[in-house]
């Protein structure tokens, strides 16, 4: 594997495990901080929301200072949070923890897709693009064995002992990988800053585009703050059977991611998404009516993870090319987005809205429709005209 996809993905990684890891073991979090099920999903949520606000800086900064400077700064940010949560002994000390986790995997998120915009492009870059998506949704797939099986051996504080010392190697190994940084013509005033925003999110591709990302994501937020504490209550499932059920819906993104990338050998991306859009009313179908079945849930949230997966890697090819020069910027915005709104969304609807599967049945319904209607749209401005409105656009905007 070539050391930048290979850098890329363990960047990824970083992040992935910051967010996914405590997952499985929140109600774990919740026994021993003496918390209820809704203030531990709050600070679990309170990751998400540091992470999308940190992204609108970091993102123009990778555009302006190259990936090297941010990756360390980032990743000094993420190692000091996850040594907090180590030895949080309470809610706010965890939670400053995992605000500081969430700044930090701004860096390496961005950072990683910026890696491959920068060394990769046409096939070389789609081929890359897809090797990201199969070594995300790996890992993924096997974040809640891990944590389960951690926090059976070492309990949820051990187990953050263990992250940081993965992210010591890879910072190690990034310092020997990233080549030194070269400025660009990036400014980063306020006022520029908001009219780079600006020009991307009323570009006609950009909410087509994002909602490839925004929809999967909203659900699987939605289900990971749920699924922990539904398999306890209805099933009496243990942290570690929590874990495993949870890794074999993660399962869903692998398939998806690989069979996304054998596709787009053959297909473009737009064709990927309308072919696997199914998927998503499959998902709800099940929720509704067998989710008295464990199997059933657990395989109607592995639907879900299917569209996660096979949506991402043609989510990263458009961005990289409707917004070459400003990708990090472009998908800063998107992740931004996502977590600032989405994660809030997804808190509140565990707070108010879900009521049981079903509910989630409604959610997951709705999210197939918002997905069609990209599709559609994105069908009828064609992938040439989507790409050379994009860019112009975002071109004259900051021109002007």
């Amino acid at each position: 594997m070539n050391r930048y996809i290979a850098l890329a993905a363990l960047l990824t990684s970083c992040s992935q495990l910051a967010s996914q890891i405590f997952m499985p073991v929140l109600p774990d979090i919740a026994d021993s901080l003496a918390l209820s099920a809704g203030a531990s999903q709050a600070i679990i949520i309170s990751f998400f929301l540091a992470l999308g606000s940190a992204q609108l800086l970091v993102g123009p900064l990778c555009d302006k200072y190259g990936e090297r400077p941010i990756f360390v700064a980032g990743h000094i940010i993420l190692i000091v949070g996850t040594l907090i949560c180590a030895f949080a002994n309470g809610a706010n000390t965890f939670m400053i923890g995992r605000v500081l986790q969430g700044a930090g995997c701004a860096a390496p998120i961005l950072v990683s897709r910026a890696v491959l915009y920068s060394c990769f492009q046409g096939a070389k870059l789609n081929n890359a693009m897809g090797s990201l998506a199969i070594s995300a949704s790996f890992v993924a797939l096997i974040t809640p064995l891990i944590a389960g099986t951690l926090a059976q051996q070492f309990s949820w504080q051990g187990m953050s002992i263990v992250l940081i010392c993965f992210y010591v190697c890879i910072f190690l190994f990034g310092l020997a990988t990233f080549p030194k940084p070269k400025k660009r013509l990036v400014s980063l005033r306020p006022i520029a800053l908001l009219e780079q925003y600006k020009s991307i999110a009323i570009s006609p591709a950009f909410i087509p585009v994002a909602s490839l990302k925004w929809a999967p994501t909203f659900l699987y937020l939605t289900l990971q703050l749920y699924l922990p504490f539904f398999l306890r209550n209805e099933f009496a499932y243990s942290t570690e059977q929590i874990g495993q059920a949870m890794m074999i819906s993660m399962s869903g993104l692998l398939v998806g991611s690989t069979l996304a990338k054998f596709m787009q050998k053959r297909t473009h991306h737009l064709k990927i998404a309308v072919l696997l859009w199914p998927a998503l009313p499959i998902s709800a179908f099940t929720f509704l009516f067998f989710s008295e079945h464990v199997h059933a849930v657990i395989f109607a949230h592995c639907a879900i993870m299917f569209i996660f997966g096979s949506y991402f890697p043609s989510y990263m090819y458009y961005v990289g090319h409707f917004y070459k020069s400003r990708s990090s910027t472009a998908n800063a915005l998107v992740g931004a987005t996502e977590l600032l709104l989405f994660s809030s969304i997804a808190w509140l609807a565990n707070q108010y809205l879900i009521t049981g599967p079903s509910s989630i049945a409604i959610l997951t319904v709705g999210c197939a429709l918002l997905v069609l209607i990209c599709l559609n749209a994105l069908k009828k401005l064609g992938n040439e005209t989507i790409n050379q409105n994009g860019v112009k656009l975002c071109d004259s905007k900051q021109q002007g």
